[in-house]
């Protein structure tokens, strides 16, 4: 099953930093049958943030770096900090690198989650479009792998 564009533009227009309102209005124009891209476009792009983020040379970051990025991310809008559980959090990003388990985590909470560290994680890069394009272009990649 093929990651659509009408589902790349959606997460792409999130993590452009683009108005709420557009991304809304890209997201509810997906239907039923684009949960399941969707959602493995948004692991994916986790999954490469995260390692890009926390995993450089083959070395992991220690918990304290992603401590200290979580507890960024929640002062960064009231919106993280209700959002972004910090226990949550860690474990999405310790389970990403090989390093825990996401066991007794409701797929809802995984899913919110997901969405407010991806977009904390690609803010943090600051990527220029271009950056953006090609971060976006590897994650659909990987994507349809999952998919296949």
């Amino acid at each position: 099953m093929p990651v659509t564009d009408k589902q790349v533009a959606a997460l792409h227009a999130q993590l452009a930093g683009r108005s709420p309102e557009e991304h809304l209005r890209l997201f509810n124009e997906l239907d039923e049958t684009d949960n399941v891209g969707y959602a493995a476009l948004l692991a994916a792009g986790l999954f490469e943030a995260i390692q890009r983020r926390f995993a450089k040379n083959n070395e992991v970051s220690d918990r304290s770096e992603i401590i200290d990025f979580i507890a960024e991310a929640r002062t960064k809008s009231d919106e993280s900090s209700d959002a972004l559980n910090p226990d949550v959090a860690e474990r999405i990003i310790l389970h990403a690198l090989g390093k825990g388990s996401l066991s007794g985590i409701d797929d809802d909470i995984v899913l919110g989650h997901q969405v407010v560290l991806l977009s904390a994680l690609t803010a943090r890069e600051n990527y220029s479009e271009s950056e953006l394009n090609a971060f976006m272009a590897q994650i659909r990649e990987d994507a349809e792998e999952m998919l296949e």
